[in-house]
């Protein structure tokens, strides 16, 4: 693991025609969308990459300056498409009195007391109407910023004037064409000169609109862009206009992005309900073709060949195959070792990888045989999806995993951390730096190291349940305060 190592500067391109999600020629390495061009969390990439990481670790080509997330920004992931990575971001900016201490602040589950299922809901109306309150000392806008994918330069920015979600928009763009797609607040689906940032068209979905948000990305198939608020809308990629509406009820949808399946070139949307269950739909009117009962959590479904994973929220649902057909959903094996609120599996040809309570696991995509397990030095890692670019898999939360993609066993290649000049490197590294493990330190000593190990690594680090982008050789991961670049290419 303490190898040197030197990148080339060299770079294969590969080129691959028609991949299913946007029935376009996209270049292997682009990230054009959540999870990827095909939506399965994996790219080809045919150049070597680097087999481990120095002790000395790996400074970041470039670093963006500070961008605000989390309640400040949001989580939305990273896309990179034709050398630009692009960002999306829903910000708020105090311009009244700072608001005073909350009465009803978050209550986790075992801080409720006694509180009976009637007391929570009330209390969680009140809640939810101080934070209303509370919202209008603030403004708020959204951000889409662009980067030169190989510096970082800021190519562009467009902002827009926003409303207030309980939570942040956090949705990822989608690049189509030479054209960004994003779902914003308060229900505006909008479109973008990807090149320019300039507004082509805006949109409000018709429906209802208090406080809520949606976290699901745009697809595109065709001249059809599908968004997920509520329920399930195709707009006219081109101008806006509102080709089809989803049944209210029946495509009722939650924070899974949508995909979509082709079957004897013809294509289906596939999308998870807030009701448990799985619909599919004709992009080209809106209408049902079928739905099967299921019961996903927050984890987009995946869709391989005619196999379709959903992933539950709890190891009773788990993780579930089906297999698909023109009349509907086959259920063929569910694996119920790990469980996540939101973290989507990633496909590489016949192994699925998923994370859920600590640990990463690969299952066999046929059979639902578990392969291998591991153990993930993290502290309550979820929602965050791992990614794979070529032979390697990534996994970020507290820091970042980095392994080979193979089945036979977990092949760690980097578990490191990630300090306040964006550094990468492994975790004794750092321990050794800070003086964590030196025993001739009394017991003020032990508690300043610490406090220095926390200021300088522990307070840093990926932006949680933010997941990273990998295009070209190169990782593009979202921090807690910026957005940051590293060159993975080996030798």
């Amino acid at each position: 693991m303490n190898k040197p190592w030197t990148v080339i500067l060299g770079l294969t391109i590969l080129l691959i025609a028609g991949p299913v999600m946007l029935h376009q020629e996209l270049r292997a390495e682009d990230w054009n969308q959540w999870r990827g061009p095909s939506r399965t969390g994996h790219v080809t990439y045919a150049g070597r990459l680097i087999s481990d990481l120095p002790e000395t670790g790996i400074q970041p080509v470039w670093t963006t300056g500070v961008t605000e997330t989390a309640r400040d920004g949001g989580w939305g992931s990273p896309v990179v498409a034709d050398g630009i990575v692009y960002l999306f971001s829903h910000k708020k900016e105090l311009v009244g009195p700072q608001p005073g201490p909350r009465k009803f602040p978050y209550l986790a589950p075992e801080n409720r007391g006694d509180m009976s299922d009637e007391d929570y809901a009330e209390y969680e109306r009140n809640r939810r109407d101080e934070d209303e309150q509370r919202a209008k000392a603030y403004r708020y806008r959204e951000f889409v910023v662009a980067y030169d994918a190989e510096s970082g330069k800021e190519l562009w920015s467009n902002r827009s004037d926003s409303t207030y979600s309980r939570f942040p928009q956090s949705g990822c763009p989608t690049i189509h064409e030479g054209r960004l797609y994003i779902l914003g607040a308060g229900r505006q689906a909008r479109c973008l000169d990807a090149r320019t940032g300039q507004e082509l068209w805006t949109t409000r979905l018709p429906g209802d609109f208090r406080d809520e948000y949606y976290q699901a990305s745009v697809l595109l198939t065709g001249d059809v862009a599908v968004f997920n608020a509520t329920h399930l809308f195709g707009l006219d990629a081109n101008d806006g206009s509102i080709v089809w509406t989803g049944d209210p009820a029946r495509t009722a949808g939650n924070h899974a992005s949508p995909v979509i399946w082709e079957q004897a070139g013809e294509i289906s949307v596939i999308s998870l309900t807030n009701a448990g269950h799985i619909v599919c739909i004709d992009p080209a009117n809106g209408q049902l073709k079928w739905t099967t009962p299921a019961e996903g959590g927050q984890a987009s479904p995946v869709v391989v060949g005619d196999r379709l994973l959903v992933y539950g929220n709890s190891r009773k649902k788990g993780l579930h195959c089906y297999r698909l057909t023109p009349a509907g959903a086959e259920s063929l094996w569910v694996y119920q070792r790990v469980t996540d609120k939101g973290s989507t599996p990633v496909v590489v040809e016949n192994a699925v990888y998923v994370q859920g309570e600590r640990k990463l696991a690969c299952v066999d995509l046929e059979t639902g045989t578990a392969l291998w397990m591991a153990n993930l030095e993290m502290e309550n890692p979820q929602y965050g999806s791992p990614v794979a670019g070529g032979n390697l898999g990534f996994y970020a939360y507290d820091g970042l995993v980095i392994f080979q993609l193979r089945a036979d066993r977990y092949q760690p290649v980097i578990e490191g951390l990630i300090d306040s000049r964006n550094l990468l490197a492994p975790a004794t590294r750092f321990r050794e730096q800070f003086q964590l493990d030196d025993n001739s330190l009394d017991a003020e000593g032990r508690k300043a190291a610490l406090r220095k190990y926390q200021q300088e690594v522990g307070r840093h680090g990926p932006l949680k349940c933010a997941s990273p982008a990998f295009a070209n050789g190169f990782l593009y991961l979202r921090l807690r305060d910026s957005l940051v670049c590293y060159d993975l290419r080996g030798e």
